[in-house]
């Protein structure tokens, strides 16, 4: 059983691959509600579909509609990767990946 994806409507298949190949000069058109962005960031991250190391590339990009410092940033991140832990039929795979994850966000 593999963890269901969910629709994203802002970490899209074009955003994937300009994050995979590199691009640092690549921005996200517009700006996105921060939440929404985290949750589908993350659940990319954890299926495997982006590279963790990938993450902060993915964070620079983009421009959030919602004005937090980096601390509530940070937190919020973790409070999605913390709700994400709690479901117990996450398969072996991406649990790993987003063990890997929390500790990455957690040392951070």
């Amino acid at each position: 059983m593999s963890l269901p994806a969910i629709e994203c409507i802002y970490v899209t298949d074009d955003c994937l691959r300009e994050w995979k190949s590199g691009n640092s000069s690549f921005k996200v058109s517009g700006t996105v509600p921060m939440l929404r962005f985290l949750y589908e960031l993350c659940s990319t991250l954890v299926r495997g579909e982006l590279p963790l190391n990938k993450c902060k590339a993915a964070l620079d990009s983009v421009e959030f509609s919602d004005k937090v410092s980096d601390e509530e940033l940070a937190s919020n991140f973790a409070d999605i990767v913390t709700q994400m832990a709690l479901d117990l039929t996450m398969p072996g795979e991406n649990r790993a990946r987003l063990i890997k994850l929390e500790t990455g966000c957690l040392v951070a």
